[in-house]
């Protein structure tokens, strides 16, 4: 019995070394996750130019080819003081979100955009330049703003970590007037072609 007590007693400090050690491991982990969070993601470090591409064919059209939104199919249109707002395509350019250019994180561009107004049914469509910029943020760590000259309509579409060659790319994000927040819709555009090179 007086065996067993001392064999206890002696893996004490045995068992406070393996938890101090464990405590140690931890908060090294705790700490180095913090930091991590705090850093830029790489995949934003590590671009250096950003391309967006996306055309849909009109609405009722029978061409399958080429981009696609979600909005007016799956998702809410997007209405400001009664009109309707189709975003029927658009082409970014970006530079880096972190700098290291002359042009910063500025985006540049074009919208089409198809306005309907709700009262008369008449529409017209307007292509029109943006302007914009990318940031290291969203869920994808690579997030792009752009808004039309015009001021009707704005788009932040998180960018893809992985974007793979030719239309092949979803672009989720949210549209709407960047004057009124409840115009603000979610959209994704499927199909979309994304470029980024690297630094």
């Amino acid at each position: 019995m007086k065996s067993r007590i001392l064999m206890s007693h002696s893996r004490e400090p045995l068992h406070r070394a393996v938890l101090d050690r464990a405590v140690r491991i931890l908060a090294g982990i705790v700490v180095a996750s913090g930091l991590a969070a705090l850093a830029v993601p790489t995949f934003a470090q590590g671009a250096s130019q950003i391309v967006l591409s996306c055309t849909t064919p009109p609405p009722h059209s029978s061409n399958s080819n080429g981009c696609s939104s979600s909005e007016l199919v799956s998702t809410p249109p997007i209405i400001n003081a009664g009109t309707l707002y189709v975003v029927g395509g658009f082409w970014v350019w970006c530079q880096n979100p972190n700098g290291g250019t002359p042009y910063g994180p500025d985006c540049a561009g074009s919208m089409y955009i198809a306005e309907v107004d709700l009262a008369t049914g008449t529409a017209k469509y307007e292509a029109t330049s943006i302007k914009g910029g990318s940031s290291a943020e969203g869920n994808t760590g690579l997030q792009v703003t752009f808004t039309t000259s015009d001021g009707d309509v704005t788009c932040t579409l998180d960018v893809p970590a992985s974007p793979t060659s030719g239309g092949t790319n979803e672009l989720g994000g949210s549209c709407g007037n960047p004057n009124n927040p409840l115009s603000t819709v979610p959209i994704v555009f499927s199909h979309a072609v994304v470029h980024v090179t690297g630094s």
